[in-house]
Formats: structure tokens, sequence, C-alpha cells
């Protein structure tokens, strides 16, 4: 496995068996945190977080090397994410989604990619959503849209989003006859952000609208997430979007639940039970309630880091399989699930820390919340992974 740089020696401890901060570093955690109130304030990373991401690469871990990337495996890079959102739930969200439009290097014309992202500082924003069109001229495209949550806006160097190709105003038949959609790559001078991103949780995120009206992309600039061949030979290339879109997603989750249940473990060691004389950290019942909170994020990352091996596996020799893919995609369902399980679980023990705007406890429980409602994530992902798995055994 790849490791992410930034490691530093951290203290042990005879109980906790997860250690996010030498992944990061403890420099990072420290920062991460204390900017993440301000973050939250002014609904952005301040500037200071987004430099310590450039610096570590980590807005590049699934870039090649020969752009300046880290390259990192599949494992790595979750471990990453979880590591990054344990320090904070908006500054992981930002690193994963940022690392995210890394794997447009390998989709993106050879010249496209260089320009894109040889840059230190390089950074997409976007969507996948098409909710815009992309009406053929000579040369390339005239695009016009208008896109949500595109994460990491204010400090993105490029941004991406599908549209509907057409031709005359009419959508350019693709696969199947359905609708073509491609993938625009804008300048920032072509795109007008929108200050809309006003949720309760991850709101360090800047996950705000983004508006193109008009504008030209050359055919170069034009590239496909789902259909053609990657250009490059790197692992990441080969494994498909969706699942790694789910895994990469997911494995936030794990890591903001995690700080909320030793944020909640500090608080009830020191709050005595209402009207009684023991503190709530000596009930049986509050110990088992713990207890099975931990493990059921443990059961979710387990299988999510598991199936990332194996898929990266598989991936270094050519394609996937299904039922690799199947798995990943379930253990990242599986782990987004068993951290908002941990969450509910936490909650009633939490006190009303847990509704205090200021407190930390209060951030980590409302940016889970916020992050468990991610499309890629959601129940409903797995009634069609169930559907193929009862063809199979069916067939």
């Amino acid at each position: 496995m790849t490791t992410a740089p930034g490691v530093e020696a951290v203290y042990t401890s005879s109980v906790r068996w997860w250690y996010p901060e030498t992944v990061i570093g403890n420099e990072v955690v420290e920062l991460a945190r204390a900017q993440a109130a301000a973050a939250e304030e002014r609904n952005a990373l301040v500037p200071e977080a987004i430099q310590a991401i450039v610096e570590r690469g980590w807005f590049k871990a699934w870039v090649p090397r020969e752009f300046g990337g880290l390259e990192l495996d599949l494992e790595a890079g979750l471990r990453l994410f979880e590591a990054a959102a344990w320090a904070d739930g908006s500054f992981g969200w930002s690193v994963m989604i940022g690392a995210g439009g890394g794997v447009f290097a390998g989709l993106m014309r050879e010249a496209t990619a260089h320009a894109v992202f040889d840059p230190p500082e390089a950074v997409i924003a976007g969507s996948g959503n098409p909710r815009g069109t992309a009406e053929r001229v000579p040369g390339g495209f005239r695009v016009s849209g208008r896109w949500q949550w595109a994460s990491g806006a204010p400090w993105a160097t490029t941004f991406t989003a599908n549209c509907i190709v057409t031709e005359g105003g009419k959508p350019v038949p693709g696969t199947g006859g359905a609708p073509s959609i491609r993938a625009m790559a804008f300048e920032p001078a072509q795109v007008r952000i929108l200050e809309t991103w006003d949720a309760g949780g991850m709101r360090g995120t800047a996950s705000h609208d983004m508006e193109v009206v008009e504008a030209f992309v050359p055919e170069e600039r034009m590239f496909s997430v789902f259909e053609g061949e990657p250009w490059h030979p790197g692992t990441v290339f080969r494994v498909p979007f969706v699942e790694f879109a789910e895994a990469t997603t997911a494995a936030v989750l794990p890591g903001i639940a995690l700080r909320l249940f030793e944020l909640v473990a500090d608080s009830i060691r020191e709050r005595a039970e209402y009207g009684g004389p023991r503190r709530l950290a000596e009930r049986d019942d509050v110990r088992a309630r713990m207890a099975e909170a931990l493990v059921t994020v443990e059961a979710g990352r387990t299988l999510l880091f598991d199936a990332a091996r194996a898929t990266w596996a598989e991936a270094e020799v050519g394609r996937p399989s299904e039922p690799t893919l199947t798995r990943l995609s379930l253990g990242a369902n599986f782990a987004a699930a068993g951290a908002l399980r941990a969450g509910s679980l936490l909650a009633p023990l939490g006190g009303m820390a847990l509704n205090q705007r200021a407190s930390e406890a209060g951030r980590v429980w409302r940016d889970l919340q916020t992050a468990g409602q991610h499309g890629a994530i959601r129940a409903t992902v797995l009634a069609g992974r169930g559907a193929a798995l009862l063809e199979n055994e069916q067939g």
C-alpha cells in the first residue's frame, strides 16, 4: 500500500486501535480543528487549510506521478480521506472531493490533462449531474448550465460538469439511443459561483452552485466519464467511476463517526446521570451502547478497506470483476450506513453539546448527518446491487 505523506510519531493507547493522525500528521489535525469554527462561519475552509492540502499533494492523490501527483492506491486514498475527516468533516470532504477529480487526468486528452493537472495547486470542482447543454459549434461546444453542490468551488483551478450534447438544439443520441453526455472542463473565468451553500453541516466545504452561460469549450477540453478507454495506464483508471465514487465518498463518514465517538466518550466520563450518583460512563447500558457504536463503525470501515485492497489487486492486471466491484459498492454503502447508525447510537449520550452550534461535538454530529445524504451512498443504491446478486443466484 502506498502511504500518504505527513506521518508523525503519536502517542499510543491501550484501548484505541485507530490512529488517523498517523496518516495525516498531528500538525494537520491541529490546523484542521483550529480553523473548523471559522470555516463553518465563512462557509469555506480558511486559506491556511487549503495551503496545507496543496503542500502535501492531497488534491492530487490519484494523479499520476508525471503530473506531480501522489498516485496512491485505493486503500491508501480511502484511509487518507477517513483521517482528514476525523480531523474535521469539512476538511476531509474537501480533500476527498478535490482529489476525486484527479481520475479525470486519465480520461482527458493528454495535453489537456497536463494543462489542468501540472500546476501544484491543481484541483477540480464540479458536478456529474448533466444539468447543462453543450451545443456543437466549429472547434468545440457552446455550453450553458447550472449545477448544484460544486464542493470546493472557491479554490478550484478547473471546473468540470456533465452536459447533454446537442446539435441544432436537439440532443445527440448516444449509447443505446439515450442523449449523449459529455464532461466539459471550464476555466475559472468562465464560471460564476453562486453562493447557495447553507446546509446544517459540512458548511466549510463551500458546496455552492456553479453557472456557465454561453461559454466556448474547445473540443480538446471535452471528455467522457463513463465511456471510452483512458489513455493513461495507471491502475486507478481501471476502477470504474461509479464504484470509485461510492468508495471515496463513503470513506469520509467513518472518520467523522470515530471523532464523534471520542467526543461523546470524553463527555460521559465527566457527566453524571440525571438524578443519580454515578457518572454516565459507569452505567452498563451506556457502556454497551458505546461498544455497539464503535464496533458498528469498525465493521463497516474494515469491509471497505478490505474490498478496496481486493479491487486494487485486480485493477493492477485489468478491469476488476463484477463480483469484486459489487463487494466494493456494498462495502462502501455498509461503511456509510454503519457510521450513520453509530451516530444514532451516540447522539442520545451526547447531551446538549450536540445542539450547540459552537461545540465541536455539535459540528461533528451535523457533519455526519449532512455527509450521509450524498447520493453515492444512499440506501437506494443497494437495491440495484441486490437485484444483481439475486439474478446471479437464479442463473
